[in-house]
Order: C-alpha cells, then sequence, then structure tokens
C-alpha cells in the first residue's frame, strides 16, 4: 500500500526569528541541530553543537517548532552531497532544540518513527527525494513537493526487522559514546 509523505508525518519548517546574541524579553536560549550534528555512519542526533537565541513562545502554537526526541530531521537545502541527508534526534530531554535553517522536522503522525526513519535513509527513496530538488549549486526540495512524495508502507516482518536492527545500532552507539569520552580524558 502506498501513502504520501504527508499523510505520514508532519513536515515542519522552523522559521522563527533567531539572533546568536542574547535578545530580549520573548527570547530564549535554544540549541540548534544542524547537518554537523547527523551521526557519520548512523545519523543519529544526540548531541548539538550550536547555540542561538530565539523569539518564541514554547507555551504557544510555536512549541512545535522545537525538536523532540525521536524526530526525523532532514535536510531540504544543500549541495548534492548534503541535500537529503537524515538524522534522527535522539537527545533525550533537552527542552529547547530547533532544527538549523536548512533542515525541516519530518515529525511521524500515522506511522512508527523508527521505521520511518530508517526508510526515508534508503538510497532509493532518496534518490526519490533529490529528483524534487530545484538549483545548481544549492539545491531545495520544496516542502510541497517533498509531502505529496509517494511511500510504500511497511509489512509487519518489515517493522519487525527494523526495530531489531535499530535496538543494536543504539548498543553500538552507547558503547562509541562511552569510548569517545574515555579517549578523551585520556589525551588531556
Amino acid at each position: 500500500m502506498k501513502t504520501t509523505l504527508g499523510e505520514i508525518a508532519e513536515v515542519i519548517r522552523c522559521q522563527l526569528p533567531r539572533q546568536r546574541a542574547a535578545g530580549s524579553d520573548g527570547w530564549v536560549l535554544c540549541q540548534e541541530v544542524v547537518q554537523a550534528d547527523f551521526g557519520t555512519i548512523s545519523g543519529l542526533v544526540d548531541d548539538v553543537s550550536e547555540n542561538v537565541w530565539v523569539e518564541i513562545d514554547p507555551k504557544k502554537k510555536q512549541q512545535k517548532y522545537l525538536v523532540r526526541d525521536g524526530d526525523i530531521l532532514f535536510s531540504f537545502r544543500g549541495t548534492e552531497s548534503t541535500l537529503g541527508q537524515v538524522g534522527l534526534y535522539i537527545g533525550q530531554n533537552k527542552e529547547f532544540v530547533v532544527c538549523g535553517q536548512s533542515l525541516c522536522i519530518l515529525r511521524p503522525k500515522n506511522v512508527d518513527g523508527t521505521w520511518f526513519y530508517y526508510y526515508i535513509r534508503k538510497r532509493e527513496i532518496r534518490e526519490v527525494l533529490l529528483a524534487k530538488a530545484a538549483g545548481s549549486r544549492l539545491m531545495t526540495i520544496n516542502l510541497n513537493d517533498l509531502r505529496e512524495v509517494l511511500l510504500e508502507m511497511p509489512t509487519e516482518e518489515d517493522f519487525l526487522a527494523v526495530h531489531r536492527k535499530h535496538s543494536r545500532i543504539l548498543e553500538i552507539h552507547k558503547k562509541m559514546n562511552i569510548l569517545r569520552k574515555e579517549l578523551i580524558e585520556l589525551m588531556k
């Protein structure tokens, strides 16, 4: 069964005013996820490197612009090598996180988020998405076109296989972070 991306995920572009220096009332210091924060191999995002001041009232409608655990981050603007990159945000319990200007949030609504993340990372799906791009050096995928992309829904077997794979990837990711911290301590 096929369905459009827009039917199974909310596509959110964060267009909040932002600046690098402290603002007045209504400005909140947020962490900003950029493509460089995507894990090189896994695409997992558990930490962010940038801070930015964003004008936001998180208790109102703008709360949807804050990145949540399990959100899928998609690069809708970039070069041939960066366009269409996908990250899965696993930064647990961080209150104010926004995505960078070339990223949008794909927030699953009618589908399992873990399955959707691995599905959208597939080479053949990335090629379908990249075919929607316009521009020469700096390319952009129109978010309305992104919402209309047809996707094949998973079988129960697909779903279970992805979850087994994801569990193992998270185990390895955790071990790598422990080793990275140990290496940093040894290098001091």
